[in-house]
């Protein structure tokens, strides 16, 4: 049996019959019988309608973080799938607005979540209205908040070259270095390792300034404070007061609450006792403040102490300007050690150890800076800065959930969260005439899922 159809001919002035391809024969015994030609291009067919779509990190957002979408729908009913698309883009790929609709769709997400429109055009209008409604964005983040945390504060800036951003002004940068700056304030949760609230404040006030506004709008109450160095002063200590906020703020070697005199570096009689910390013995004294009910803890790291003496020396000998031996014996009796200011009633060690988890705000501003690439801003207005701002902090979220997740598994010194994600990039969906099935997976990226113990499909 043969394909066939007829065609005009104008010289014939009649229609002429045109046979085509081969299509199979009819017997008596099996009907019609497809030749081995026609099924073969009936496969290629197949392959030519054949789709590729991501789905590891999809399913992993759908199955591993259900939260944020249950939240992202109770605050954001009409842009909930337009966030998660828009998360998706920035954690995996920092993506710009340009980009994202490439990206989602490419990914299994656009299956789970049809009819979302990413254009360039219609984000701009999204993040606007989101923008809008920075009550919705301060609540949703309320809904991490929990008690008796410790949480840590800091600010960073972030570069703008629009001119139509009022909160957009020339400012001296933390690299000293002045340019048109947004500032940005980070709270950020210890014990949840997840950061809980942030606010973009103009780039010449910085983060002690606003303090105060700040913890009445993320809403945090039972909490320790754990500030910086540039933090203290009477007017702070005041409003956490007035806040009824516990804090540990570290204090500046040339504070006058710190009573060096009472305190002999080589003799540890001097000291209230000591503890270990990562490999370290760190002495400790106690200094209570009765009439305000605190207390003023000075803690002395002896190889930190060292360390110090020699860099100062050294100094000393290459003659840098400022460094003598004279300011040497007066800095003597506070190299290595470092005050804390607390109204809580914790032990020694257990205020050391929360400090030292400062690192982490800093860990969580780098990784914004370096792995979102959201160290700078191209948006035209502030809600729209706003709106994305927002996007850049869910996906901070998601980056965060994959760091705890490999500690869990003791796997974050072999695997960090990119690794991760680039494993689960490698997980796809295919789809042959309208049906999905599971690519094949390489061992190792099987080998990673089987021990966190994660479902490929």
């Amino acid at each position: 049996m043969y394909e066939v159809t007829s065609k005009w001919d104008p010289e014939l002035k009649r229609s002429k019959k045109i046979t085509g391809r081969m299509l199979g024969k009819i017997t008596k015994e099996d009907g019609f019988v497809e030749s081995d030609k026609e099924r073969l291009r009936k496969q290629s067919l197949k392959v030519e309608n054949l789709k590729v779509k991501e789905f590891g990190i999809s399913n992993y957002i759908e199955k591993q973080l259900p939260i944020y979408t249950k939240l992202l729908k109770k605050h954001f009913p009409e842009h909930w799938k337009t966030l998660i698309g828009l998360v998706y883009g920035r954690l995996v790929y920092q993506a710009p607005l340009k980009n994202m609709s490439f990206h989602f769709h490419h990914s299994y997400l656009s299956e789970l979540h049809e009819g979302v429109d990413l254009s360039a055009k219609t984000l701009s209008k999204t993040l606007n209205e989101i923008g809008y409604q920075r009550e919705k964005i301060t609540d949703f983040f309320k809904e991490f908040n929990a008690d008796n945390d410790c949480i840590l504060i800091d600010g960073t800036d972030l570069c703008s070259d629009s001119k139509k951003i009022d909160l957009c002004e020339l400012s001296k940068s933390k690299n000293g270095v002045y340019r048109p700056l947004i500032n940005t304030m980070f709270v950020y949760s210890v014990a949840q390792q997840l950061p809980l609230y942030y606010r973009l404040l103009p780039g010449k006030i910085k983060d002690v300034k606003a303090f105060s506004l700040c913890l009445k709008e993320s809403g945090i109450h039972d909490a320790t404070i754990i500030a910086d160095k540039g933090f203290y002063s009477k007017k702070n200590i005041d409003e956490l007061d007035k806040e009824k906020l516990q804090y540990i703020i570290p204090l500046r070697r040339d504070n006058a609450l710190i009573d060096y005199a009472a305190l002999n570096l080589n003799d540890k009689k001097s000291f209230d006792g000591y503890f270990e910390f990562e490999k370290r013995f760190i002495w400790y004294r106690i200094f209570e403040l009765k009439k305000e009910k605190k207390m003023v803890i000075v803690f002395l790291d002896e190889e930190l102490k060292t360390n110090e003496e020699k860099d100062y020396l050294l100094r000393i000998t290459n003659e840098i300007e400022n460094y003598s031996i004279e300011e040497f014996y007066e800095k003597q009796k506070s190299f290595g050690t470092i005050a804390m200011y607390t109204n809580k009633h914790k032990t020694a060690s257990e205020i050391y150890v929360d400090y030292k988890s400062r690192g982490a705000i800093e860990g969580m501003i780098d990784t914004m800076k370096n792995v979102l690439d959201a160290d700078k801003s191209y948006m035209q207005n502030e809600q729209t800065l706003e709106g994305w701002m927002f996007v850049n902090y869910i996906a901070l979220h998601w980056y965060y959930s994959i760091y705890k997740l490999l500690s869990q598994h003791d796997l974050n010194k072999k695997y960090s969260p990119a690794d991760f994600l680039q494993m689960l990039k490698e997980i796809r969906k295919v789809n042959i005439q309208n049906k999905w099935y599971n690519a094949e997976v390489i061992k190792r990226t099987t080998d990673l899922m089987e021990k966190i113990g994660l479902p490929i499909t």
